[in-house]
């Protein structure tokens, strides 16, 4: 196999850049995996961590979306006896000679997806790498990385036209975050950052992925059918049927009327993030958490209005003083899952036990 390349060099050492066939890539490469060996009792083999199969699945799913881009290289490994450079060219023979440094949950993907021969990929060619040199890379690639802020991811979506999940959850996001009226009015870091002086206390990206599991079960796939144009299915979240028929407006209003009544009910937890979980991310997800069952239950009462919700909280409060129990963390309510689950179990407890007459007293 002989493909055209372009040399160049590094402190590191000497690299070549080209493009070949997932279905070539696979075919040359292995996965040399680290592990821990119990008899040695030390780790052992090479950089690669073991694959994700979830990341897997996914991007299997994502090489079949019409939009299917990866244009990131393929980092591979070879030894100064498996190639030979000419006139711009590399060329090798044989299988799994290279050893893959970093895309490995890229070309699993691909090969699960069956599309290998579909897809041409950069990939740069380590050439003539040690041991020593692949470890360094791949710690060097994955350790200095910076994670992409979720807000800044959720925020480039809304660029994307039509009317799909992403959107429609940063749109809502945006309008409560600029609107006095709402609870959370400049409350929201806005791709992910935090503005100098200000009371935010919930990144943008908490909210939009906490709120689009409410509107759909799979929003990549709602967001390559929108694309299309093609038709949404329904699925068993809470907002999905407001969200096809283009009822945006119905899921902002009862988040608003949702946090509304918590931040009435709650004044001081609600404003004090220093010292209360309320209006930070373990206090909004316990919330979102619990909002299927106080939806539902509300629509059995025909009522989602903010005096509902705020008899919801009403009994919340009455449950946490009899409790001699206050939203703080890290006791009771611990920052993280146990915390949010811990509120989650008390607002679907009282949900349940809300009725009309709880309601009109409110009113």
């Amino acid at each position: 196999m002989t493909i055209p390349v372009i040399i160049f060099e590094q402190p590191i050492g000497e690299f070549a850049i080209g493009v070949m066939s997932a279905k070539d890539i696979l075919e040359i490469s292995s996965i040399d995996r680290r592990a821990f060996n119990l008899k040695t009792l030390s780790a052992e083999g090479g950089p690669q961590r073991e694959p994700s199969q979830k990341r897997i699945d996914d991007i299997a799913e994502y090489a079949h979306s019409s939009d299917a881009t990866f244009p990131t290289p393929i980092l591979l490994a070879i030894p100064e006896e498996k190639y030979e450079l000419i006139d711009g060219q590399i060329s090798f023979s044989g299988k799994e000679f290279a050893s893959v440094v970093d895309g490995q949950h890229r070309l699993l993907g691909i090969k699960q997806s069956g599309l290998t021969g579909d897809f041409n990929l950069p990939v740069v060619f380590i050439l003539g790498a040690t041991e020593e040199q692949k470890a360094l890379i791949f710690a060097i690639v994955n350790g200095k990385q910076t994670k992409v802020p979720a807000s800044l991811i959720y925020s480039l979506f809304d660029v994307v036209e039509g009317q799909h999940p992403f959107k429609v959850a940063h749109e809502i996001a945006r309008l409560l975050n600029k609107n006095p009226e709402s609870p959370f009015y400049r409350r929201l870091k806005m791709l992910g950052k935090k503005t100098k002086g200000s009371n935010e206390s919930l990144s943008q990206g908490t909210f939009v992925r906490e709120l689009i599991k409410h509107i759909s079960d799979n929003p990549y796939r709602d967001l390559e059918l929108v694309r299309q144009e093609k038709e949404v299915p329904v699925s068993g979240t809470i907002f999905s049927q407001y969200f096809i028929s283009g009822q945006d407006e119905v899921i902002l209003k009862i988040i608003q009327n949702l946090f509304s009544a918590a931040k009435v009910v709650f004044k001081e937890e609600w404003e004090d993030a220093s010292s209360y979980i309320l209006s930070k991310t373990t206090g909004f997800v316990g919330i979102m958490q619990a909002l299927p069952r106080m939806v539902k239950h509300g629509e059995k009462l025909n009522d989602l209005s903010f005096q509902y919700f705020q008899a919801v909280f009403l009994k919340l409060k009455e449950q946490l003083q009899v409790n001699k129990e206050r939203l703080t963390s890290p006791t009771p309510f611990a920052s993280g899952s146990q915390g949010e689950s811990k509120l989650k179990q008390y607002l679907e407890l009282i949900t349940d036990g809300i009725t009309t007459d709880d309601i009109k007293g409110i009113i």
